[in-house]
C-alpha cells in the first residue's frame, strides 16, 4: 500500500470517528453534519485521476448504519456523485481552485438534495418544501464549509504534482 492511500485510509478511519463521536453534538438544530460525505467528495476531487468507488460506498454505508436513516442510501449517493465529480473535475480541464471548489460544491448540494429525496420516499413526515429548507439547505450549508476545509487539507498533503513541475525541478 502506497503512502498517499495509507493516508487517505487514515483520513477515513479518522472521519469515520468523528461523524460517529463529534457529529451529533455540533448539530445546529437539525443540520448534522456530514463528515463522511464532504471527506469523499473532498478525496474525489484531490484524486480525480485515482478516485474509485470502493471509499464512498463503504463510507456511504457506514453512514447509513450509523444515522439510522434509509440502508444504501448513502452508499449510493455517495458513490454516484464521488464518481460523478471526479469525472467532471477530471474532464473540465481546469484544476483551478475555483473550479475544484464548483465542483465540491455541486456535489455537495447534489448529495444532500439526492439523500433528502431517499428520506422522503422512505418516511420521513414531511413535505418537500419543508424538508428541503429545514434540512437540506442547512445540511448543505454545513457540509459545503465542511467540505471545503477538508479540500483544503487533502489538497494540501495528497495533491500529485504536474509532470511538467517535475520535469522542471530535475533541470534546477
Amino acid at each position: 500500500m502506497g503512502f498517499d492511500r495509507m493516508i487517505i485510509v487514515v483520513g477515513a478511519v479518522v472521519a469515520v470517528l468523528l461523524q460517529a463521536f463529534l457529529a451529533p453534538h455540533v448539530a445546529i438544530g437539525y443540520a448534522v453534519p456530514n463528515i463522511l460525505a464532504a471527506y469523499c467528495l473532498s478525496i474525489a476531487i484531490v484524486r480525480a485521476d485515482s478516485a474509485g468507488p470502493v471509499l464512498p460506498f463503504v463510507l456511504g454505508l457506514l453512514y447509513d448504519l450509523m444515522s439510522g436513516g434509509p440502508v444504501g442510501a448513502m452508499a449510493f449517493t455517495l458513490t454516484a456523485f464521488s464518481t460523478l465529480a471526479s469525472w467532471l473535475f477530471q474532464r473540465a480541464n481546469n484544476d483551478t481552485v475555483f473550479m475544484a471548489v464548483a465542483v465540491l460544491f455541486a456535489s455537495v448540494l447534489l448529495v444532500d438534495l439526492t439523500y433528502g429525496m431517499f428520506y422522503l420516499l422512505f418516511g420521513y413526515a414531511a413535505g418537500f418544501f419543508e424538508a428541503f429548507a429545514y434540512r437540506i439547505v442547512p445540511c448543505f450549508v454545513y457540509d459545503a464549509v465542511l467540505a471545503l476545509v477538508l479540500y483544503l487539507l487533502a489538497a494540501r498533503f495528497l495533491r500529485r504534482e504536474a509532470p511538467l513541475q517535475s520535469e522542471i525541478r530535475q533541470l534546477h
